[in-house]
């Protein structure tokens, strides 16, 4: 990430500083710099595994790629809506530290639609 970060919009930095100060695997990248409300990150422990939120849908659009995967034409592994904050940087916090989803999340999809939590990720720090 540059030095000077883009603007962003409210609930897109209200995210951003979430996935900042709960995530150390979480490495900002350059690729959403352009834009008011969209955030990308790439994971420092598994660097084929990488996150695309964007907050202009209709709730937090979150893509969790993995650059290793070539089932889809973006790598992704899931495209689905986080209904808050907080459960967006869980999620992104489990993508990031090589976890796997379907240990966490029931009905993972590639639809936008929202997840149903099967049970509580606690990080290792």
């Amino acid at each position: 990430m540059s030095s000077e970060q883009s603007v962003k919009n409210v609930l897109t930095e209200q995210i951003r500083q979430g996935i900042k100060n709960h995530v150390s695997t979480a490495q900002e990248t350059d690729e959403a710099e352009a834009g008011s409300d969209a955030l990308s990150f790439q994971s420092t422990v598994c660097p084929q595994r990488h996150v695309w939120i964007d907050t202009s849908v209709e709730g937090i659009g979150v893509d969790l790629e993995d650059w290793d995967s070539d089932d889809e034409w973006d790598n992704a592994v899931a495209r689905v809506l986080g209904s808050s904050p907080d459960e967006t940087v869980e999620l992104v916090q489990i993508w990031l530290s090589g976890a796997n989803l379907e240990d966490y999340y029931l009905d993972l999809n590639k639809a936008y639609k929202r997840l149903t939590k099967k049970k509580q990720f606690f990080a290792q720090t």
